[in-house]
């Protein structure tokens, strides 16, 4: 009698041991609206496979054995496979595990949908429509690259000789050089021609004369005048000697 009663205590207290596990449950929800998914179809790859229907969204099962298990969840609409997910759940010991899911739109099905939208067919009018779009991109591209070539030319025509010269061959620059010498040149012979005046005064009047007097007798300002008695100065013609404010010039004989 007291083996019997001592085996049954032994049993009872191993029970608990024998009968427990892991369990993994959790709500699986419409990617789109997050809802609970009902009537959703949700397996688990132990041994012997387990399958739960949801009932608002929620499943359950219990796993005995530590392990890795694929766990997959599938949303039938008029027997075509609308929304589907899956996780793998690892399992080290007993305990709770909690494990959420989101259901996303099946793929196949995505891909049928393409292949409806490559197989429409189109009506004579929008053939039309699609037709005079791309004509009128066409012409949009034809009148920016004619645009472009006028423009071009347009620089060339006006720009590209004087440029091209002047990098190429210099004439452009002799061209300056040229006229700046030439122009020099006049202005050397016109200043010396009024240098030649302006001895004939300053010997009319006895070749002596301020330069205050000679500058009243020239039809030219005071800045040009000094550069003329300079000039004569420079070149040995006159004399000029400072007198308080003023300058005497003399005409060397």
């Amino acid at each position: 009698m007291k083996q019997e009663f001592l085996f049954l205590l032994i049993v009872f207290c191993l029970f608990p041991v024998l009968t427990s596990g892991a369990t993994i449950s959790g709500t699986l929800f419409e990617w789109y609206t997050l809802e609970p998914l009902n009537n959703t179809i949700v397996e688990i790859d132990t041994i012997p496979k387990q399958i739960d229907v949801t009932t608002n969204g929620i499943y359950s099962f219990n796993v005995t054995e530590t392990g890795t298990y694929n766990l997959k969840a599938q949303y039938f609409e008029n027997n075509l496979l609308k929304y589907e997910a899956s996780e793998i759940v690892e399992v080290k010991g007993d305990g709770n595990f909690t494990i959420d899911m989101i259901l996303l739109p099946n793929l196949e099905e995505n891909e049928y949908l393409f292949e409806d939208i490559d197989n429409i067919e189109l009506t004579t009018e929008d053939k039309q429509a699609l037709e005079s779009s791309e004509q009128g991109n066409l012409d949009i591209a034809q009148a920016g690259i004619i645009a472009i070539i006028v423009l071009v030319f347009a620089a060339l025509f006006f720009i590209g000789p004087k440029f091209i010269t002047k990098k190429i061959t210099g004439l452009e620059t002799e061209h300056i050089s040229v006229e700046k010498k030439y122009s020099n040149k006049n202005e050397t012979e016109k200043i010396s021609d009024e240098a030649n005046e302006l001895t004939e005064i300053i010997k009319r009047y006895g070749g002596r004369m301020t330069q205050k007097d000679i500058r009243d007798k020239v039809d030219y300002g005071e800045a040009k005048t000094s550069l003329i008695i300079a000039e004569l100065e420079n070149t040995g013609k006159i004399k000029k000697f400072r007198k308080g404010r003023g300058n005497i010039i003399i005409l060397k004989k």
